[in-house]
């Protein structure tokens, strides 16, 4: 390899310029190149590390383990026992009225469970009575329908107005068979009995609700109802009673 002087890049033998820089190459520089001997390689003068020591591993045996022993359970001390005696019965009669003790309810309720029409009779007595008490008051047309139709306010609210399947409107006082021309708006009016006292109110009706023939009422406003009070709502002329 000839090395150039001017970049210091080996070419081949015999090459008259340098590949790298395209310098001509001298024949010194072939010269010091043939005359260059190496420098002698330099001994490691670190010492090796020692080997590593080698450790014995020493054999562990498990020790076994020791079964365990539930403690025994505790002695309970039996306590003096209370004897409950019967008291004397006299003869013929002590045996027989124990057990017609213990058989006359048994009796009883196998006839209750065995008759469901008396049942069902108990419990709806307390219920007819509970409605029959709750109907305290009724609506009587007077004009502009069949007059002597009767509305028994049977709640603490009724709606007075009329029937609207679609719209979901069922009004407790449904005066749609007795107001032909449609005077009535579906939700008319409304009836509360709050604090002994039956409340009549407007719910924002076309034709107004009014009271004895005095003004219309306002809606939302209560007006107090007495016993034969008039209710006109529409061209309807409906009567207050309490019953």
């Amino acid at each position: 390899m000839i090395r150039c002087y001017h970049c210091g890049t080996d070419n081949l033998d015999g090459s008259e310029y340098c590949d790298e820089c395209g310098k001509k190459l001298s024949n010194s520089a072939s010269q010091a190149r043939a005359n260059y001997v190496p420098p002698p390689p330099q001994l490691n003068s670190q010492v090796a590390p020692p080997p590593p020591p080698s450790f014995t591993m020493e054999t562990i045996t498990p020790k076994p383990a020791t079964p365990y022993t539930p403690p025994p359970p505790p002695v309970r001390s039996q306590g003096p026992q209370t004897v409950i005696q019967a008291p004397p019965t006299s003869a013929g009669t002590g045996a027989q009225g124990s057990t017609a003790g213990l058989h006359g309810p048994t009796t009883s309720l196998r006839g209750g469970s065995n008759n469901p029409e008396a049942g069902k009779q108990a419990v709806n007595a307390p219920l007819a009575e509970a409605v029959s008490n709750s109907i305290r008051a009724k609506l009587i047309i007077q004009r502009g329908g069949k007059v002597g139709k009767e509305f028994p306010l049977t709640s603490h609210e009724s709606m007075i107005g009329r029937w609207d399947a679609d719209g979901g409107i069922f009004p407790d006082v449904d005066l749609d068979q007795d107001d032909s021309e449609a005077k009535v708006s579906r939700r008319h009016a409304r009836i509360q009995f709050l604090n002994n006292q039956y409340l009549i109110e407007d719910m924002g009706s076309t034709n107004g609700t009014f009271i004895n023939r005095g003004p219309r009422l306002l809606p939302g406003n209560k007006q107090p109802l007495n016993n034969g009070d008039e209710i006109i709502v529409g061209k309807t002329f409906l009567k207050f009673v309490l019953s």
